[in-house]
């Protein structure tokens, strides 16, 4: 007998797609509780073949399909997300329509208001998108849908909810269905690189409680902010995926992975002791945790194949910091960059964080002035496109925003013009930027691809598209560089020319 079957789909992303594809961990994971409850989980991540997903999707559904699961984050992918369930609701009309993911979790309800929506998980969903397909599937085990924990459905006129469970989510490794996108490894990967890059997680959580971040009002409910994996589990993780697929490089992907200095230092023990050949990569990292790592700690992190470390500098204005509860001085992030400089193989690539409210342009130049520093004290920094704040419902600085003034969007459709890069179009329900910040602003996003070498620092591609960027890249630094400098953002014909760089590339 055939196996009825599930078909989870990671849509399209925004700008950030150009960049890098990691591997869709999000629809990988959800599946893994179907996959131990009989069910045949099929996949299609779209940003492998944008335009042929309508095709592909044909032929993974077909009569034992029991659900079309679709994972969402705010902003860009909505718009791809609403493209698939409305197809997929016209071509398939019984066809039952989840949405899970980061957007999902903070707007179950409002979801409701797009009618091709059956189902919306929050929170972890490997355990409620199982239960449901039980339930779809009439399975004697089933639960009722109002006993799923994370699920919202409508009955009636009414949309009814269940609260996610208080507890990580923590996928033993031997369980994710890597097998499922094995055939597409090769495309998955940074700009033009070789590497075969491997996303995992050392940790779940955070214990820190910046006013901007999503993570304190995720875990709220939850007693322990913070578990780890241990460092054996990792490690044989690490082991698993390089003798198994061929990975070179571990990329952590953790909300944070250096609250335990010494958890670190065991995973990149074991990994020497037992020679495992990869290359490391760290996604979470704060400047109160690189002030306390010694230069003998950067070495062993260095000697390990560490070569990047993402790190929260967020903004050059210290009443900015201290609104965002970043625990450090605009003179910390200085002397960490110094630090990192003495160790050039690991490249320091730092986020930031504009439009925050309150923030004035005297705020912005300062955070201008901070990002052309860092650069020029360590050659090996790379400055992220400062991201323009979003406000997320139940963060901290949401409940702000709506006291300047903010309204929060009214339909799914507004929520799609909160992406924060520089294909962004929004800027006008950020009330408190005067049209004179919302143009520096969309100046530093354009710029800051630019003013560090960044196509240098992390693309070893070939291929003649690549060269090409670096190029023109390098041709356009020097005015990159003036405009940052000068604050001159009038005239930014570069914004259109990244936005279609942006679909060249992608």
């Amino acid at each position: 007998m055939t196996p009825r079957n599930i078909v989870l789909v990671y849509p399209k992303l925004g700008i950030s797609g150009a960049m890098v594809n990691h591997l869709p961990l999000s629809i990988l994971y959800a599946g893994v509780d179907a996959i131990k409850a009989g069910y045949d989980l099929r996949l299609e991540d779209v940003r492998l073949a944008p335009d042929g997903w309508q095709e592909n999707l044909s032929r993974l559904i077909d009569d034992e399909t029991l659900l079309l699961g679709i994972s969402v984050m705010t902003g860009a992918p909505i718009r791809n997300a609403l493209a698939i369930s409305r197809w997929a609701r016209k071509r398939y009309p019984q066809l039952a329509i989840v949405w899970g993911g980061p957007h999902a979790t903070f707007n179950p309800e409002e979801l409701f208001l797009e009618s091709t929506i059956d189902y919306v998980i929050s929170g972890y969903g490997s355990e409620p998108l199982a239960q449901l397909a039980k339930h779809l599937d009439n399975r004697p085990d089933a639960l009722a849908l109002d006993e799923i924990a994370g699920l919202s459905f409508r009955s009636g006129t009414h949309i009814i909810s269940q609260p996610a469970k208080n507890r990580f989510e923590m996928i033993d490794f031997r369980d994710i269905p890597y097998h499922l996108i094995k055939q597409n490894l090769d495309f998955y990967g940074q700009l033009d690189s070789d590497e075969r890059i491997f996303s995992l997680y050392s940790a779940m959580g955070c214990p820190y409680k910046c006013a901007f971040c999503s993570s304190p009002a995720q875990y709220r409910n939850i007693r322990r902010k913070y578990e780890l994996y241990s460092p054996n589990d990792i490690v044989d993780h690490i082991e698993y995926v390089q003798q198994t697929y061929g990975a070179t490089y571990i990329y952590f992907i953790d909300d944070d992975s250096f609250v335990r200095l010494s958890h670190v230092e065991e995973i990149i023990d074991e990994i020497q002791r037992r020679r495992v050949p990869v290359k490391l990569g760290f996604r979470g990292a704060r400047i109160n945790e690189i002030k306390k790592m010694s230069d003998e700690f950067l070495h062993k992190l260095a000697e390990a194949g560490t070569d990047i470390m993402h790190i929260g500098a967020e903004s050059g204005s210290q009443r900015m910091l201290d609104l965002m509860r970043k625990d450090c001085t605009v003179e910390d992030i200085v002397e960490i960059n110094l630090k990192m400089a003495r160790h050039p193989e690991i490249k320091t690539a730092y986020n930031w964080i504009v439009a925050l409210p309150g923030e004035t342009m005297e705020d912005l130049i300062a955070t201008q002035n901070l990002m052309l520093r860092l650069v020029r004290d360590n050659p090996a920094a790379i400055l992220f496109p400062p991201n323009k704040f979003r406000p997320l419902p139940n963060t901290e600085l949401y409940e702000i925003a709506l006291t300047m003034g903010y309204t929060r969007p009214q339909n799914i459709e507004q929520w799609i013009e909160l992406e924060n890069s520089v294909e962004s179009a929004c800027g006008e329900e950020l009330v408190w930027c005067s049209k004179q910040q919302l143009k520096a602003m969309d100046m530093m996003q354009v710029c800051s691809y630019f003013i560090d070498g960044k196509i240098g620092k992390v693309d070893t591609g070939k291929t003649l598209k690549y060269r090409l960027a670096a190029l023109l890249a390098w041709l356009y630094t020097p005015f990159a560089v003036f405009r940052m400098r000068t604050n001159f953002s009038s005239f930014l014909f570069e914004k259109h020319l990244v936005r279609l760089a942006s679909r060249f590339f992608n």
